[in-house]
């Protein structure tokens, strides 16, 4: 036997020597897939968020919307609307007997401005011949102070609001309306609807229109 060299010592042997490492992390595809469903569980959530809020909107519009119509009708041919300034509704059957215009406005329309001059003064000169109706409708701004500057509560048979719709337009659009203003609808005498104007009217032209649609003359 070989002698061993003085104060020579073999290598303390460590306790996990000769055991296989175990290496815990996933491998890179498994922490991959890890990472990736992650990132899709944070995708679901976020969506599930959207639709929620999305879903609330629209059934709280839909309150709005309903609770906007109640008592009232915005059928082109049997419409009820309410009085700007409150009262007792006007609907279409209550001025059977006499023709009827019927012009929507808002604030913000500039032809709108130019033109209620015109219908205040035909309102008053049509008394008892021809009703017209002023629909304040598509509103954003204050269209009550609006009508009070051309003196229309006064001038016209009723001054009213339009109700429903995406932004109060109900009957509006069921007119056909799409947005633009000012608009004017002619009812016969029995409420039959004759047609439909979209664009502003001065003295003559607007006098021109009832001549055609009733044969009666603007004095």
């Amino acid at each position: 036997m070989a002698n061993k060299k003085p104060g020579f010592r073999p290598p303390a042997r460590s306790a996990s020597a000769g055991r296989a490492r175990v290496d815990h992390r996933p491998a890179p595809a498994a922490r991959v897939r890890t990472q990736a469903q992650r990132r899709q569980r944070r995708r679901t959530l976020v969506a599930s968020a959207i639709a929620v809020v999305v879903l609330g909107t629209v059934a709280t519009f839909a309150i709005v919307n309903r609770a906007s119509t109640a008592g009232y009708s915005t059928s082109p041919e049997a419409w009820k609307l309410p009085v700007q300034t409150g009262g007792t509704p006007v609907s279409l059957t209550s001025l059977h007997g006499t023709p009827v215009v019927v012009n929507f406005f808002a604030s913000w329309c500039q032809v709108c401005r130019d033109e209620l001059p015109v219908f205040a003064a035909d309102g008053r000169a049509l008394r008892g011949k021809v009703d017209i109706v002023e629909v304040n409708a598509l509103e954003t701004g204050n269209g009550t102070s609006f009508a009070q500057q051309f003196h229309l509560a006064s001038s016209v048979t009723a001054v009213l609001s339009d109700v429903g719709g995406s932004n109060g337009d109900g009957l509006y659009s069921a007119l056909g309306g799409t947005g633009s203003l000012p608009m004017t609808a002619y009812y016969s005498s029995n409420g039959t609807l004759l047609g439909t104007h979209v664009g502003g009217y001065d003295a003559q032209t607007l006098a021109q229109a009832i001549k055609g649609y009733y044969g009666v003359t603007v004095k």
